[in-house]
């Protein structure tokens, strides 16, 4: 028999970077060209036919519930942040119904195959399955060459070598072969919820003490085969847009300028009326208390806020 699956939406963040835009905007409802990062990623995990789906919500949580509840989700509220660990333990009586679950960060557009994810994960045997992308400033999961976890850099005084379970006496232990940053997806079998404790926590610990007593936790890396914008910053903000524009092929989302430019990557997703004409790399998420010049670029606009953007 096919095992079960449950999808869960980590969207109770404050979006500290992107303030004051995620003072009135959650960052899983941010959107580009008219649809929620959080339904472009419930899109992207509609293949693997999860049998349940749910995010959490704390920081501006009716914006939040209203595009979840639109996409037929199960909204769990926080009354705290609870971090990227605790929230599994808050959703464990949703998550222990299935026999297995996905963890997916909100503030994410990509194009990696959660499928073939997925399928490596239920062939590999792992405990756990975590999505892994080359970014040399923020690689922190150690790897061996088949692809196993060995540990974090970084947390609980890990500086190399394994942290994996007691080995014989005198054997070698394995060694790095590559690290990796973690894309924000994971896969786990419901064992997992046995590591978890109540309260606020980072989910990398949980990793650690997987280890530690014997688990295994595969680490694909996906820096070949896909794409992957965090827009957790106003630059992460305009990459991650405009590589949703390339990909559906339009470069002016209700932009009308009288002439048209192949590529002048801008998005209207306030609906301002009357944009003006040559704007150029310029995104208006609200509309703004001063109107925009005309040839405006490098800019993401917003009520009260201009963010300058590197092209």
């Amino acid at each position: 028999m096919e095992k079960t699956l449950s999808a869960y939406f980590l969207c109770a963040g404050y979006g500290q970077r992107l303030k004051p835009l995620t003072d009135r905007i959650p960052k899983p409802a941010i959107t580009f060209q008219g649809r929620t990062a959080l339904e472009i990623n419930f899109r992207r995990v509609q293949p693997l036919y999860p049998n349940r789906i749910l995010c959490n919500t704390h920081h501006l949580y009716a914006e939040m519930e209203k595009p979840a509840q639109r996409l037929g989700m199960q909204v769990l509220y926080e009354n705290e942040i609870l971090g990227t660990g605790g929230p599994l333990w808050n959703a464990r009586h949703i998550l222990e119904t299935t026999d297995r679950f996905l963890v997916h960060n909100g503030d994410l557009i990509h194009t990696i195959d959660l499928k073939d994810l997925f399928q490596r994960h239920r062939d590999s045997g792992c405990l756990a399955t975590l999505a892994g992308i080359f970014r040399s400033s923020h690689n922190t999961l150690s790897c061996d060459a088949e692809g196993r976890l060995l540990g974090v850099h970084g947390f609980d005084g890990y500086v190399g070598g394994s942290v994996r379970g007691p080995v014989e006496r005198g054997a070698p232990g394995p060694q790095e072969a590559t690290r990796l940053t973690f894309a924000g997806i994971a896969i786990y079998e419901k064992a997992f919820l046995q590591i978890l404790k109540p309260g606020p926590a980072d989910i990398k610990p949980y990793w650690i003490a997987a280890l530690r007593a014997g688990g295994t936790i595969g680490v694909v890396n996906c820096s070949h085969e896909a794409s992957w914008y965090d827009f957790g910053t106003p630059q992460g903000l305009w990459e991650a847009a405009k590589f949703h524009m390339e990909t559906t092929k339009d470069f002016s989302y209700r932009y009308a300028p009288p002439i048209r430019e192949p590529r002048p990557y801008v998005a209207n997703e306030a609906g301002v009326d009357h944009l003006p004409e040559g704007l150029r790399n310029v995104l208006v998420f609200e509309e703004p208390v001063a109107s925009i010049p005309a040839n405006t670029s490098h800019a993401i606009i917003g009520r009260d806020f201009r963010w300058p953007i590197q092209p």
